[in-house]
């Protein structure tokens, strides 16, 4: 496996920054810029989504097939596997929670819990000087009725989980006071119906009023900022999804909210993209949870592709890069090493970031504005051959992250010395 030297990373390096120069790039400020870009890296992968809370013959609303050995069993294995997975990331790194992880000194219903139910992640935050950000799990749980909980006919199921939002809301801004950052606070939920229903307004009103209960409390927005998440559809609710697109976009911008674009909940030829410049102007906020659906909503973890390099170009174009803006990621396989998922899933958004702070977008519309689009379609197909991945190997080796393939190798170590051990 061929791993460059340093003097071959340097040279490598100074002669993309000569040429990119000669397109009106400064890598040394892209690079400075690629550290105001935070990627959230999600705790859920790391156990397929099962969270710490044990509860027998209860359906989980998340479909992850797989079963390859080593997932995390608890809070230190977990947290053990995401310091790993970040050592190989040169990104500006922040935590992606769900409530289901919390972790109480003793049993208390997922609706009571408070900020020091999560002081181990706290402090795994704060030593690592990382933002967080968090999710109600509203699903896998025994208040999860017909596969709903905030639009739920059953009043004891809707008080149950208003009241998980209202203290999901007051735990992101202790944390936030306490971590001196913006906790953005993500909504979704999976409540809909398998077959058509008879009362879309009904579970649609009952969905308000509960939004309208859980955000009535004004909290500092210094260290919270709402954000709410729809979908075309889930798994066992293919007909009707109470919490849709429209649903949530007419809801946040009336209430000035913000909204979680998911990249895998979109038909797939939707361009998400190009949801950014549309919605953003309206909102107050966008996040960004990145995966890679395959034909559906299917969580496949992240790599580099076209859609995934539109998200970033989409956020420097518009100046947006360390503005009102929260990327993470969000997949799930268990079939596979999960600790190397998410090392692939955080570089790939890395290189994608990467290559859209080094794009000449100055020159791409200079010429879209002189009317010379020729000129523009040819600047743009150029900009895929240009040296990023010389910037990118510089990049890694500063921060220590391997280069290239390098950390492949530490990671067959880590499966066999560390994960292996837990069967």
């Amino acid at each position: 496996m061929y791993i460059p030297d340093e003097k071959t990373i340097l040279q490598n390096y100074e002669n993309a920054k000569e040429l990119f120069a000669a397109y009106g790039v400064d890598t040394e400020q892209a690079l400075k810029e690629f550290e105001k870009v935070g990627i959230s890296i999600h705790s859920w992968a790391g156990d397929d989504v099962k969270g710490f809370e044990s509860f027998e013959n209860v359906h989980s609303e998340n479909t992850v097939t797989g079963n390859y050995p080593g997932a995390a069993r608890n809070g230190e294995e977990l947290r053990q596997d995401l310091a790993q997975a970040m050592k190989f990331s040169p990104c500006t790194h922040r935590l992606g929670l769900q409530s289901m992880y919390a972790e109480p000194k003793t049993h208390k219903e997922r609706r009571d819990y408070d900020v020091e139910d999560f002081r181990n992640w706290i402090d795994f935050a704060k030593e690592r000087n990382m933002g967080v950000d968090f999710n109600v799990s509203y699903f896998t749980h025994p208040m999860m009725k017909d596969g709903c909980s905030l639009a739920s006919p059953d009043e004891e199921v809707r008080r149950y989980w208003i009241q998980a939002g209202i203290n999901g809301r007051r735990i992101c801004e202790a944390i936030g006071r306490e971590l001196n950052c913006t906790v953005f606070n993500n909504t979704w939920t999976p409540d809909g119906t398998k077959d058509n229903t008879a009362d879309r307004m009904g579970y649609r009103a009952r969905l308000k009023d509960s939004l309208d209960q859980i955000y009535a409390e004004k909290l500092d927005p210094r260290y919270i900022r709402d954000c709410m998440e729809g979908k075309v559809f889930s798994i066992a609710n293919e007909c009707f999804t109470v919490g849709s697109h429209d649903f949530y976009i007419a809801y946040a911008a009336k209430n000035n909210l913000g909204l979680t674009i998911d990249t895998g909940h979109f038909h797939p030829t939707e361009n998400y993209a190009d949801k950014i410049s549309a919605v953003y102007p309206f909102l107050n906020g966008i996040m960004f949870h990145l995966s890679r659906g395959v034909r559906w909503d299917s969580d496949h973890t992240l790599i580099q592709d076209d859609g995934l390099y539109q998200v970033f170009q989409e956020i420097k174009r518009a100046g947006l890069i360390g503005q009102n803006i929260c990327v993470g990621l969000d997949f799930f396989d268990a079939q596979v090493n999960r600790v190397t998922a998410w090392i692939c899933g955080l570089r790939a958004a890395g290189k994608a970031l990467l290559s859209a702070l080094l794009e000449p977008t100055a020159l791409l519309q200079e010429a879209e504005y002189a009317g010379n689009l020729g000129k523009r379609m040819a600047l743009l197909d150029e900009c895929k051959n240009m040296p990023v991945n010389a910037v990118w190997d510089y990049l890694c080796w500063k921060k220590n992250a391997g280069v290239g393939a390098a950390w492949l190798e530490e990671m067959d170590r880590y499966e066999r010395d560390v994960q292996f051990q837990r069967i």
